[in-house]
């Protein structure tokens, strides 16, 4: 039987590099990112932090350099197949939704049964304190309403693996 002394890299970015023309957003990055971990990314105003988790999101593409996630190669695979869930800095929501239907959107593209969907649903709701206001649309909430809401779309999504872009800003 095989002991795991040491968690394996979840996320490896090598060599990642990002250019707009010829402005360079991130310049051969390298960063390692253990299984189980939770890394934060520091920074001033248009260092890269959001460009780097758009890229290992498959939201943008790189220049140059590769991304792995649990050791696959995803650098070129569309954000519906690298298995993570994103938070954005706007959250996102859709504001002809209620808030269940908010959060439930991912989980109903990827046709997830009913049955799951709702328990996923109720426990996200438990978690975040939202049952409540499952029936309301986002523009009848407060910012921090909101922003439950955009977590608990990710939670219900159940990946391996989440990105947050200033999620609590």
């Amino acid at each position: 039987m095989a002991c795991r002394r040491w968690p394996l890299p979840e996320v490896v970015l090598d060599g990642l590099t990002r250019r707009f023309g010829e402005t360079t957003a991130l310049a051969g990055i390298d960063l390692v990112i253990l299984d189980g971990a939770f890394a934060v990314l520091l920074g001033p105003s248009g260092c890269g932090k959001s460009t780097t988790l758009r890229l290992i999101a498959g939201l943008d593409t790189a220049t140059s350099g590769r991304i792995r996630i649990d050791g696959t190669d995803v650098t070129d695979r569309p954000p519906a197949k690298r298995g993570l869930s994103m938070v954005f800095q706007n959250y996102a929501l859709f504001p002809h939704l209620s808030v269940a239907e908010n959060i439930l959107f991912g989980l109903k593209v990827r046709r997830v049964p009913a049955a799951d969907r709702r328990r996923r649903l109720e426990r996200a709701a438990d978690i975040l304190g939202l049952g409540a206001l499952l029936g309301r649309k986002p523009s009848q909430l407060s910012g921090g309403q909101q922003q439950r809401v955009a977590l608990a779309r990710a939670i219900v999504a159940e990946s391996r693996l989440c990105l947050m872009d200033e999620p609590l800003s």
